[in-house]
């Protein structure tokens, strides 16, 4: 193949010199009137025709390289083919593997995210547990405090009899529970019929505020039966 960047840029200094003119006549030109008006049109005209001598001889100095670059082409565009073709197995095998991984990983991620879910409805059930006991443990304390007062009373009409009966008065230390752990206190008292009572009462009255919507109550079955209104 012939060494084109050897030759001088003949043409190129040619075309350069005319435009050199054309740019002087243009400067030189004047305002325009009727009678330079047909000059101005031919030296737009020769300004034109120069423009497209210019690039038809770009493209003719151009086309030697277009070929030569088409020769190079068909030289190593296919060797290039060859060598990306050359571990096409391994590629393959490489993107199955690939897959493979990103599947397991996202297996990966929906279990983890399903047993965080499961975690999470397990708290909230423990909440729930926890809600209802203290409940429970309220109303168990409540009754506690209901009794002792009955008792107090009965004993302060006893003591108000005594009085007639010229009884001294006196003082006496009274034990009670205070509760400091409901949880711990109702799974003591789970099987003691007025927790269970209590516990039964809290349910009810949650099973009535739901309004015959489904209702799950750890426990509890929700029992159905046909009254007269």
């Amino acid at each position: 193949m012939q060494n084109l960047h050897n030759n001088p840029p003949a043409a190129a200094e040619l075309f350069a010199e005319e435009i050199e003119s054309l740019k002087i006549r243009a400067d030189v030109f004047g305002e325009i009137s009727e009678a330079n008006a047909g000059d101005a049109r031919d030296l737009i005209g020769l300004a034109k025709t120069l423009a497209k001598d210019i690039d038809s001889k770009r493209k003719e100095e151009k086309q030697p390289h277009l070929d030569a670059g088409r020769e190079i082409d068909g030289t190593y565009n296919p060797l290039v083919t060859s060598a990306k073709a050359s571990v096409q197995s391994v590629e393959k095998a490489l993107t199955a593997f690939v897959i493979e991984q990103k599947r397991k990983a996202d297996e990966a991620r929906r279990e983890a995210e399903r047993k965080a879910a499961e975690e999470a409805a397990k708290a909230k059930v423990m909440e729930d547990d926890a809600l209802l006991a203290e409940t429970t443990a309220q109303a168990a304390q409540d009754a506690a405090s209901a009794a002792e007062i009955a008792a107090a009373k009965q004993k302060m009409a006893g003591n108000v009899k005594g009085s007639e009966g010229f009884r001294a008065a006196g003082l006496r230390t009274v034990r009670k529970a205070k509760v400091i752990d409901n949880l711990k206190l109702v799974h003591h008292y789970a099987l003691h019929p007025d927790v269970i009572a209590a516990a039964e009462k809290v349910a009810n009255a949650t099973i009535r505020a739901a309004k015959g919507e489904p209702v799950d109550i750890p426990g509890v079955e929700v029992v159905e039966t046909e009254q007269l209104v």
